[in-house]
């Protein structure tokens, strides 16, 4: 009996032995000290390792920048931005737990980068697009607890019940092209052809009457003539705006309360003398000069804003479009266009072609491409040019 319980002792202990032997290690929880080397870390990655040039304004970031309220990385078109604002994002959550969003201007750019993260860089992040009331609660909880990072638009942060609320930590991609985005939000637009407006865009004409040219004044009405009356846009001189802003405000606060106008003329109804007004043949907008993103607790409380861009501009305007007073700039490293990376191929046939010779070459370059975006000035030259186009798409801008 003794021996038989010997025996099963020893067989224990080698099993023992053996499932020690074959224990899975816990991956390191521990974080590099720069975004770069992180790469290095995900092996799910397709690529072996970040460019010079993106190495470089990493570790200025990491030495020079991490505390920072307000910070831009340039960064041209091709040079691989959207990797240098994940690997910084992702290095910061891991780093800090920090709830961070990254934010992109329409859905599909979120879409696209959610897809480059997962199937080109091995991150693992969460997209987030439409109502808040359609996240999955998974998703949700994820980001809270500072879990995964967040791909979102801009008017998922910028809205008046915003569920990204509290970042830590905010990333603005293409940060140039952000203006309409974020503007947006105080911008209040009146328009000719919708009939809940249709009262309030009569009496907003009458008061406009008086100050502007009657020709204006018949085009703001809908009695268009020509082309270029349907393209019409014009300014409020601001000294004349300041003459009917008593007007305006009794106008709004009468006929907005039943409307969807509510939202953004409670957000600038206090402020009227810092917003302009601008007319056409289409609608009223009042929208501020500067967007007052200090207003905004969930931009303004963040600990940090990094804004991604191809080109920042030397003269104060990534801040007006942001409405910062002072953002630090982190500029394009030297040598970055040697890196192969990518490139954008303009072209100007006309300035060396005629008119017949210049739509041959258009349509031939459509016809080498199996996907073609046209872009055109008017609605008129989109629909005449749907019939030498065919299949594939126009869209008017």
């Amino acid at each position: 009996m003794k021996a038989q319980n010997l025996s099963k002792a020893k067989m224990a202990e080698r099993r023992g032995t053996e499932q020690m032997a074959f224990k899975k290690i816990p991956p390191s929880t521990k974080v590099p000290d720069s975004p770069e080397k992180l790469f290095l870390d995900l092996p799910r990655r397709k690529l072996p390792n970040v460019l010079p040039h993106q190495q470089e304004i990493m570790r200025k970031y990491a030495s020079e920048a991490l505390d920072i309220s307000d910070v831009a990385l340039q960064l041209p078109t091709g040079s691989g931005k959207t990797l240098v604002g994940l690997l910084i994002a992702e290095w910061r959550r891991r780093r800090n737990g920090e709830r961070i969003v990254y934010l992109c201007p329409t859905r599909q750019l979120v879409n696209q980068v959610v897809e480059q993260a997962e199937e080109k860089y091995g991150l693992t992040v969460l997209g987030f697009t439409g109502s808040s009331r359609n996240y999955p609660p998974n998703d949700k909880a994820d980001y809270m607890g500072g879990n995964r990072l967040a791909i979102t638009t801009y008017t998922s942060l910028f809205n008046t019940n915003p569920f990204f609320a509290d970042p830590d930590v905010v990333i603005v991609d293409d940060a140039h092209a952000a203006e309409g985005y974020i503007s947006e939000f105080w911008s209040l637009r009146i328009e000719r052809n919708n009939q809940e407006h249709e009262s309030l865009h009569t009496a907003m004409r009458g008061v406009l009457r008086p100050i502007i040219d009657p020709r204006d004044f018949d085009r703001l009405s809908g009695k268009l003539e020509s082309i270029s009356d349907n393209s019409w846009v014009e300014k409020i001189p601001t000294p004349r705006f300041a003459e009917i802003e008593h007007n305006i405000v009794e106008i709004l606060d009468s006929h907005s309360p039943n409307t969807s106008l509510r939202y953004p003329w409670s957000l600038i109804r206090d402020n009227l003398h810092g917003c302009h007004m601008y007319i056409s043949s289409h609608e009223i907008l009042i929208r501020p000069l500067i967007p007052p993103t200090w207003t905004h607790t969930p931009f303004n409380g963040a600990k940090q804003r990094i804004y991604m861009s191809a080109t920042l501009g030397a003269g104060g305007d990534l801040e007006r479009l942001m409405g910062r007073r002072m953002i630090r700039r982190l500029p394009t490293p030297e040598g970055w266009n040697s890196q192969g990376v990518g490139r954008r191929f303009f072209m100007f046939p006309g300035m060396s072609l005629d008119t017949e010779s210049t739509t041959a070459l258009r349509r031939e370059l459509v016809k080498r491409t199996d996907r073609s975006l046209v872009l055109v000035p008017s609605e008129w030259m989109c629909n005449t040019s749907v019939p030498t186009l065919g299949r594939r798409l126009v869209v008017t801008i």
